[in-house]
């Protein structure tokens, strides 16, 4: 199933499956979006399988971002299970 970038003012809704081949255009579209002047959530609700290596694309971009004093928000049905794989997230 492909991804689905929904973007409602500051939210990104994800539809669809996240995995290695889709996380790089939503990695690209959210490079697009990001800006120091603006705070993004991103609704993982909807989104019905995530895999490893989508995961940690989400944790080093999660950690690019707080390194720029610009960190995402995470919500939705998913957002536990990615806020675990942050829990071990080293970013000093």
């Amino acid at each position: 199933m492909a991804l689905t970038i929904i973007q409602q003012e500051n939210t990104i809704i994800l539809e669809g499956t996240l995995n290695a081949n889709t996380v790089k255009n939503f990695k690209i579209h959210f490079g697009l979006l990001q800006n120091p002047f603006r705070c993004l959530t991103v609704d993982f609700d909807n989104v019905k399988e995530i895999d490893a290596s989508a995961l940690y694309t989400l944790k080093e971009m999660y950690k690019n971002e707080a390194l720029n004093n610009n960190p995402f928000f995470v919500t939705g049905f998913r957002s536990e299970e990615i806020y675990e794989d942050y829990q071990f997230c080293n970013i000093a």
